[in-house]
């Protein structure tokens, strides 16, 4: 297997990266992304670097693409490349999320290649209060009211995958993962709000919100999505179109108090605003496990990693279990 991780160096794309270079069954694995990989992260494969390719390109750029999979022989596609902000930046997120997806399919189409895993997201439900206090699920109708560009061009993006699906014979699997907490991630700003909760006391920093930290939200870290892409690439096909991902409920305070199993010490306070409950946290992640028995992996295995991917780019001792 040959796989290309488009949006490889961020945070989706380099954990990824990290389950495939330790596969075995996996013979290269290439990264596409316009910045080359973090040097700690390369720090981090050093066991398996022979495996991995980095090669710059740009998603909006079809030729990009073609060139980066008849240069090394691709035949397994991985899109993570999105523009993670909710800042309107219309022209950007065309470009990324709208024509860099079907770039993407398209690729894919012109040299062969069947099977695609890319990114969708769980916006594309809207917020819990349109489903009340029971779980979402991938079979409930998608959210379309008010929104932004963000929800919108992901799915359209399952859209194209299914008509690519249907015409082309792609065999297309979309992921909705909920708020990915992972080092180096800063935007948008919840996503920023967990990743930094975990990455700044790792570093000995003190960490303020002005925010009360009791809004509920659905975490995963990006080691699961790395996990599930990766199972997923060696299935030839998947059962169902597209999956969520992520957590059990939990607050930004009930992340501190994990964080603070493993560093006593970590200096974390919180002010007397009030947090923003957007998103779905109630999030049925029952067709992973029936489909292909995939689980996220336990909060705490999650926040001792991501501890130790901030200590291991600041030079720090890790910290064991």
């Amino acid at each position: 297997m040959r796989v290309l991780v488009i949006g490889g160096s961020g945070q989706f794309g380099r954990k990824t990266v990290a389950r495939l270079v330790a596969d075995p069954k996996v013979d290269q694995v290439v990264s596409m992304d316009l910045n080359p990989p973090a040097g700690w992260f390369m720090e981090s494969i050093a066991d398996h670097q022979d495996k991995f390719r980095f090669a710059r390109g740009d998603i909006s750029q079809l030729e990009d693409i073609l060139d980066i999979i008849r240069r090394y022989d691709i035949d397994r596609l991985v899109n993570w490349a999105m523009v993670m902000s909710l800042d309107p930046l219309p022209r950007l997120n065309t470009k990324v999320g709208i024509l860099g997806m079907c770039n993407v399919f398209e690729a894919a189409r012109l040299t062969g290649i069947t099977r695609v895993v890319y990114a969708s997201s769980e916006t594309v439900y809207g917020s819990q209060d349109d489903y009340g206090d029971r779980e979402v699920v991938e079979d409930d109708r998608l959210y379309m009211g008010p929104g932004h560009f963000y929800a919108y061009a992901k799915r359209l993006a399952e859209i194209m995958a299914d008509e690519y699906s249907q015409v082309y014979g792609l065999e297309c699997t979309g992921l909705r993962p909920c708020i990915v907490f992972g080092h180096g991630a800063y935007a948008p700003f919840v996503v920023k709000w967990f990743s930094d909760m975990v990455s700044v006391p790792a570093v000995g920093e003190p960490l303020h919100y002005d925010i009360n930290g009791k809004s509920l939200w659905s975490l995963l870290c990006p080691d699961d999505i790395g996990e599930f892409t990766r199972i997923l690439l060696h299935a030839e096909s998947s059962p169902h179109p597209v999956y969520n991902l992520g957590g059990p409920p939990m607050t930004l305070r009930d992340l501190a108090d994990v964080v603070r199993s493993y560093l006593p010490d970590a200096r974390i306070t919180f002010g007397d605003e009030q947090g923003r409950e957007e998103l779905p946290y109630l999030v049925s992640c029952a067709r992973a496990k029936e489909d292909f028995g995939f689980s996220v992996m336990p909060i705490e295995e999650a926040v001792l990693i991501h501890i130790n991917d901030a200590r291991q780019e600041a030079g720090l001792p890790l910290v064991q279990p």
